[in-house]
């Protein structure tokens, strides 16, 4: 009996992986386009609050939810892709063991 064919799930596990961690180091690239368009847009209300010497706590709390919905998204996809790859493994093992059974070579 073959192995499963897990290197789809593998593939999303690994990118995943590596845009939440770019998530986590604040990388813009690791979010998704509308995402860096409203953290540019809150960015641009902060600059200017601050250039008029105010502060922007509005624009500061959209930024940080906006990167924590990212990370929480991200980590649910993670859990999601693994939990998919260890029920073909499960099925696979479920399979093999049947097919054992079924031979009466002892």
């Amino acid at each position: 009996m073959a192995k499963p064919n897990t290197r789809q799930f593998d593939r999303i596990i690994e990118t995943a992986g590596r845009k939440l961690q770019g998530v986590r180091n604040r990388e813009m690239w690791a979010l998704p386009a509308g995402d860096q368009a409203k953290v540019a847009g809150y960015v641009g209300v902060a600059f200017a609050k601050a250039t008029r010497l105010k502060s922007s706590p509005m624009a500061e709390r959209g930024i940080d939810r906006i990167w924590a919905n990212a990370e929480a998204a991200l980590t649910a996809e993670i859990a999601a892709a693994e939990k998919a790859k260890a029920g073909v493994l499960a099925e696979h093992a479920a399979a093999k063991v049947a097919k054992r059974a079924e031979s009466k070579w002892w």
